[in-house]
């Protein structure tokens, strides 16, 4: 029998997300509704925030520039979202009844991106969706960068070296100073707590598979480095100063002058819209595969050992237009003068708040300029050939066919657009 494509076997299903505000998860929903036009509906689990409730944040995630052209070409699809009030940290995520049985009898697939750094979120959504009747596939995202004792990652679930539920147990037992205070030894060798408990996260759910008669369907994608948008929604979209786009746009405002790092490494970027599109093609995958197959299958999606590109052609493609040859660290005060000349004017202070999250985001930054692993990436390689011809177009994230020269003109564009607010 010949296999479904992607679009139907997407076509008169629903889908659960986590982490839909974010900047993965506004791309992926965007893509979800242009890209699988017959998908019947979206429901986003939204956490309220401080002074924004569950509807004002969906508002923002629909009024936001990646989904300008739904708004415009597509807008019926926008009635699809269906917002979900509740919380990955807490016991079936904080929600109704109603809710719980709404997503029980009519989600299909599940993506699970969330970014909160809580150990217990994966395995407190792997068994929520337990009880999902019409389960295909569930993806939890995670990064590449975990388990970086090895120098050589492979697409597999390392085995922990301590038990996840004992430690998640002990951690529970302690008061926030006292984690505080052991949290550089529990980390290790991660670059921070979020890549270390998704690493946990990938632990807890092959636990959960090994342990249950009920397999679930899951898949893991590991993004490597995210940066802007290649192509989708739009070629440069940006709307977080994480990673490079941080040092970006601290090198375009004049807040930053040196980068330290070796730039003979591989800088292993990936665009969002790249890993967005593997994201949707696994859980094909995966929903459209043999039921008898209950292994974790990883996805590792990275540039470095199939495309890569150098910390130094990021430096000369990207930021050397930027930089025009000056040298040294421009300290906070002018910043500061800066703002205060601007709200004398009545405007918006603006470069104090950048100056400092740029320069905490550059130090997380140095753990990726100033190392580098193997991540191995053949499992995206198989998937692609298993695409028909019009898929492989439709839903792109074949990393060998980035033009690095190109891409970083138009991010760099984009980090100028939308997140500087430079034309």
């Amino acid at each position: 029998m010949e296999k479904v494509s992607i679009q139907d076997f997407y076509s008169g299903r629903s889908v659960f997300v986590t982490g839909a505000t974010g900047f993965m998860g506004k791309v992926l929903v965007e893509k979800l509704l242009r890209s699988c036009p017959g998908i019947d509906r979206l429901y986003l689990l939204i956490r309220p925030t401080s002074g924004k409730n569950t509807l004002v944040r969906l508002q923002e995630l629909i009024n936001c520039k990646a989904s300008e052209w739904l708004k415009q070409n597509q807008a019926d699809a926008l009635e699809k979202l269906i917002p979900i009030n509740g919380d990955v940290s807490l016991p079936d995520l904080g929600l109704s009844l109603s809710d719980i049985q709404e997503l029980s009898d009519n989600v299909s697939i599940v993506f699970h991106s969330a970014a909160q750094m809580n150990v217990r979120g994966p395995q407190r959504m792997a068994n929520f969706c337990q009880q999902f009747k019409k389960l295909k596939a569930f993806v939890h995202v995670s990064t590449t960068f975990n388990n970086l004792e090895n120098k050589e990652i492979a697409e597999e679930i390392y085995p922990a070296t301590v038990d996840p539920q004992k430690l998640m147990d002990l951690i529970d037992s302690m008061d926030d100073l006292l984690l505080a205070s052991i949290t550089k030894q529990l980390v290790g060798k991660c670059p921070n707590v979020y890549a270390y408990t998704k690493a946990l996260g990938e632990q807890l759910l092959r636990n959960i598979t090994e342990r249950d008669e009920h397999k679930l369907p899951i898949v893991v994608v590991r993004p490597s480095i995210v940066t802007g948008a290649i192509q989708e929604p739009l070629a440069g979209w940006i709307d977080n100063f994480n990673g490079p786009s941080g040092l970006a746009a601290g090198v375009i405002k004049g807040l930053i002058y040196t980068i330290r790092g070796d730039e003979k490494l591989v800088a292993d970027l990936v665009p969002v819209d790249i890993a967005i599109n593997l994201m949707i093609a696994a859980a094909w995958h995966r929903g459209t595969s043999d039921k008898s197959s209950e292994t974790i299958v990883v996805y590792n999606c990275s540039s470095g050992a199939l495309n890569p590109i150098t910390w130094d052609e990021f430096r000369r493609w990207g930021l050397r237009p930027c930089l025009s040859n000056r040298i040294g660290l421009i300290p906070s005060l002018p910043a500061f003068f800066a703002d205060t000349t601007a709200r004398l004017c009545g405007k918006k202070p603006f470069l104090t708040r950048l100056y400092k999250r740029t320069h905490t985001l550059m130090s997380c930054l140095e753990f990726s300029t100033t190392r580098q692993w193997n991540f191995i990436s053949r499992n995206p390689i198989q998937l692609i050939d298993k695409m028909s011809s019009e898929e492989k177009e439709i839903f792109n994230f074949h990393v060998r066919k980035i033009n690095w020269e190109t891409y970083m003109k138009n991010y760099i564009c984009g980090v100028r657009t939308f997140l500087v607010r430079q034309s």
